[in-house]
């Protein structure tokens, strides 16, 4: 070989290394490309129906909301809670009720006439009871309260969980109008307004008068007290509040003090509906019953109750051939206590009484 050419060759093969190793690094890097992108294409891929299946996911329903404010989807005949993880995260409160089980932690069939007890279970169990404390909320207000005593919405009462009856902070009802959407609706508003327009008489001395919401829970768990409902307590006047329990033989007692001795608040919640009109202390508002009975031509009165921990609670009396018979259900699966409800109910018929 020529030698210019030789030394040429010599000079030019550390360039013609460096450029082998590179094509053999793209060419590694190309065929990493294909291996990843064929493993990628052979992965089971989940079709829109298994992704509806996931935890947490909602693919049909409606949403209606619990006492406390969080959410919860209706599908079908159950409800599922998509606000509190925790409770739910086991699923044993997520599931369709059978047509034929009771999901009540405790349930109670009496006549509140008598007082004679049909069906029961775990009567004495106390538990949550979620917004059933609002009929003592309306007994201690109707005590203590004229009906045309004003109640105000304040910026303060505003701060419960929000509820359909729209009522809002500046605006002024009547005890008598208020007490609609306390009971209908199941304002959590309408019952801190309720509580924080209290005036009472002080303990330390009989002259001295205050204004204290404490006062009013004071009341409310002494009146039950009064009344024969010893293991009843009362932390807030809407039933927020996972402290507001009582047991279903309780809830009892508290039916026949209502059917006995305050029909007036019976009768409002057997209203379907109540309009009240724009007026210069407030606006135009529909409030309706939320109570699954309210339209059956049996229904006396009752009042229904929804929290994470109370789950779903509901007081229903219905007139059954001539007698007044309570229907009492506590820590009812979501989205079961109508269907509770219609086996006591059932289950009370089969008794041929």
């Amino acid at each position: 070989m020529d030698p210019l050419n030789q030394n040429q060759l010599n000079k030019n093969r550390p360039i013609l290394f460096i450029v082998f190793i590179s094509v053999l690094a793209l060419l590694g890097i190309v065929a990493g490309v294909n291996l990843i992108y064929s493993s990628v294409q052979e992965l089971p891929q989940q079709s829109s129906s298994q992704l509806s299946q996931q935890p947490n996911q909602v693919t049909s329903g409606h949403v209606i909301a619990n006492d406390d404010g969080s959410k919860m989807v209706v599908q079908d005949s159950f409800v599922k809670n998509t606000s509190n993880l925790n409770y739910d995260s086991n699923s044993s409160n997520i599931q369709t009720p059978k047509p034929d089980a009771l999901t009540a932690a405790a349930y109670l069939v009496g006549n509140v006439k008598t007082g004679k007890i049909y069906l029961s279970s775990d009567i004495d169990k106390v538990l949550p009871v979620a917004s059933m404390s609002k009929l003592m909320t309306a007994i201690v207000a109707t005590n203590k309260f004229t009906s045309t005593t004003t109640i105000e919405i304040t910026p303060a009462d505003m701060s419960v969980a929000t509820d359909t009856s729209l009522i809002g902070a500046g605006e002024k009802f009547s005890l008598k109008e208020i007490l609609y959407p306390l009971l209908l609706n199941s304002s959590n508003i309408a019952a801190e307004a309720i509580a924080s327009t209290y005036v009472g008489t002080s303990t330390s001395t009989s002259t001295s008068i205050f204004t204290s919401r404490l006062a009013f829970l004071s009341d409310m768990s002494s009146t039950a007290w009064e009344i024969g409902m010893p293991t009843t307590y009362f932390a807030d006047p809407s039933g927020l509040d996972e402290h507001n329990q009582a047991s279903a033989n309780d809830i009892f007692v508290l039916a026949q003090y209502l059917y006995s001795s305050r029909p007036d608040i019976l009768a409002i919640t057997r209203v379907a509906h109540y309009s009240v009109a724009t007026t210069t202390d407030h606006g135009a508002h529909s409030f309706d019953s939320i109570h699954p009975f309210v339209n059956d031509s049996r229904f006396i009165g009752g009042k229904t109750g929804r929290t994470t921990s109370a789950g779903e609670t509901m007081l229903t009396m219905l007139n059954i051939s001539g007698q007044p018979i309570a229907f009492i259900v506590l820590h009812s699966d979501f989205g079961a206590r109508a269907l509770d409800t219609n086996l006591l109910i059932k289950k009370y018929l089969e008794l041929g009484i």
